[in-house]
């Protein structure tokens, strides 16, 4: 088969995006979408390494890390150490799924204008099937993603916050069912009831958030926590706190989007 150059770099273009949102979403990074498709450009440089003379298991693992890094490295904010390494360890296993049903594929109904090269998938085929079958995995992987979100039940929890220098603590209840965001960002919000508080936190809020929870609808003011930890699990994560004039429930005192703990 002959490989041309520019199929092969458009083809790991897509698969890198897919990748690389695919990450974006499981762990519910804030990044923007052209930090994305600049990384998947540039992950896709690496597939011309199936043009080295030199290749074994070692070297293809090394590659493979090394694109992991560069890629994260240029989609994701870098927060901590931690955080970077979870994100680079979901990227690497997201593309061995990929690579994995590339592999069933290719082995089940062996197309001709379809090859792996040196762990590297190749498609000699027109760009839209490219994309219909990038499309097919991207939601093959979102629906295993949905089903394991889906066993995150509603947990109460010991809540500690670090607003503006104060710490605040109380009992929380992570909620499946809060999609509460603030809309520029998309960070998460912890929907705190404004008893726990000090008087002077809410003339400090700098965003005003629609919600729909508790069993009705409104608008919170909200400011972004300095820290959080849940259980005494430190979250590194942007997180808005919300702030409820009413009384959420007689011992839980806020109610914690599930997004922030996945």
């Amino acid at each position: 088969m002959i490989i041309y150059i520019d199929v092969l770099i458009f083809t790991n273009i897509l698969i890198d995006y897919f990748i690389l949102s695919l990450t974006q979403k499981f762990l519910h990074i804030q990044t923007k979408e052209y930090k994305i498709v600049l990384a998947s450009v540039t992950g896709s440089l690496f597939a011309l390494f199936i043009f080295s003379s030199i290749y074994n298991v070692i070297v293809s693992y090394i590659i493979k890390c090394l694109c992991a890094i560069v890629m994260c490295s240029i989609a994701f904010k870098y927060t901590d150490i931690k955080c970077f390494l979870k994100n680079i360890m979901a990227t690497y296993v997201f593309s061995i799924i990929f690579g994995g049903v590339m592999v069933i594929f290719y082995q089940v109904f062996k197309p001709q204008k379809m090859a792996i090269i040196k762990d590297t998938v190749y498609f000699q085929v027109k760009p839209l099937f490219l994309i219909l079958i990038s499309i097919a995995i991207y939601l093959i992987i979102l629906i295993i993603q949905r089903v394991l979100s889906s066993s995150v039940s509603n947990t109460i929890v010991s809540l500690k916050m670090n607003i503006l220098g104060q710490e605040y603590s109380c009992v929380g209840k992570i909620d499946t069912g809060s999609s509460v965001v603030e809309p520029f960002s998309g960070a998460p919000v912890i929907i705190t009831e404004s008893s726990i508080l000090d008087n002077s936190i809410k003339s400090k809020c700098t965003r005003i958030i629609p919600y729909k929870a508790l069993g009705c609808d409104g608008i919170l003011y909200a400011l972004k926590a300095d820290k959080i930890s849940i259980d005494n699990k430190p979250i590194h994560k942007n997180v808005y706190i919300g702030i409820y004039n009413s009384e959420i429930d007689s011992t839980i005192k806020a109610i914690i989007n599930s997004q922030i703990i996945r």
